[in-house]
């Protein structure tokens, strides 16, 4: 990843990032964890290795824009994304990175106080929304909420797992122990049918904690690929770029009718394999770096 730009201050009404990059696909392998100096280290690294290792593809050019705070990059959605005024508000009122079609636009200030864990994480997660806005570019619709954050979260998890900086397992592991210790039980979170718009996950996860969303949808996803494999939902993301009805897209991928899928994680969800009984105390957190 090259770095671009370095604006020290913008003129008035513009909406400059003070840090801009653009991401290398071809450069050689990435690098270990331990060679990762800088944020563009890290964009490069995770993004080479969602490509070789996890087979996402990304538009021919893909930037990072590091904002000084919220409203710089609220500013930058609506300038260089082409937001509207609404949704950059709503993407960026308490977001830490936001995922568009040119692109990952980034808080610094949040950046700042973030270890190499999860840095790494957020630019994984985000990069991922754009590989699967790539995927169903000129196409009709969009996969349910509850999916594409699903699988934007698997990838995090995998690409901490590649980069050696946190097992899956783990990572696993702490996803259902935030579950089963959420204030609210598992039984009482909406079901993955009542996710799939923006505007029910956003409030869902204000209301209840990221557990009943990105936790329940991350853990659906596991299931999915754990029983049809990566391959086959990459194959129902890509079919979104095609000029057909998007309800006929799970059953053209997926041998289980959505219904029962949904009904199943239900289950498992809400079943002994989530007691707290099962779950393991929470290991020592990671020792990594803070961004200098």
């Amino acid at each position: 990843m090259a770095l671009v730009a370095l604006v020290a201050g913008a003129g008035p009404g513009e909406a400059a990032p003070y840090r801009e990059y653009e991401v290398r696909l071809h450069e050689g392998a990435a690098p270990p964890a331990g060679d990762l100096r800088s944020d563009a280290d890290i964009i490069n690294a995770v993004a080479r290795l969602m490509r070789d290792k996890l087979g996402l593809s990304f538009p021919a050019v893909t930037k990072a824009y590091v904002y000084v705070n919220q409203a710089s990059l609220v500013d930058g959605l609506l300038r260089i994304a082409g937001e509207t005024s609404e949704e950059a508000w709503d993407k960026g009122r308490v977001a830490a990175g936001v995922a568009t079609r040119v692109g990952i636009f980034l808080r610094g200030d949040r950046l700042a106080h973030m270890h190499l864990l999860a840095r790494a994480g957020l630019f994984a997660h985000e990069l991922a929304h754009v590989s699967q806005l790539k995927m169903r570019e000129g196409g009709r619709g969009r996969a349910a909420q509850w999916i594409l954050e699903g699988h934007a979260d698997w990838v995090k998890f995998r690409l901490l797992d590649l980069l050696g900086m946190q097992a899956y397992a783990t990572s696993r592991d702490e996803v259902v122990r935030s579950i089963v210790r959420s204030a609210t039980r598992p039984k009482f979170f909406p079901g993955l049918e009542a996710l799939t718009g923006n505007a029910r996950w956003t409030s869902t996860t204000k209301q209840l904690g990221p557990a009943a969303t990105y936790g329940q949808a991350f853990l659906a996803v596991d299931w999915l690929i754990e029983r049809y494999g990566s391959a086959k939902l990459l194959e129902f993301f890509e079919r979104f770029a095609l000029d057909a009805n998007p309800q006929e897209h799970w059953r053209a991928v997926f041998p289980i009718p959505y219904r029962q899928f949904v009904d199943e994680c239900r289950a498992r969800l809400e079943g002994p394999t989530l007691a707290p009984a099962e779950v393991s105390p929470a290991p020592a957190p990671p020792s990594f770096p803070r961004r200098p």
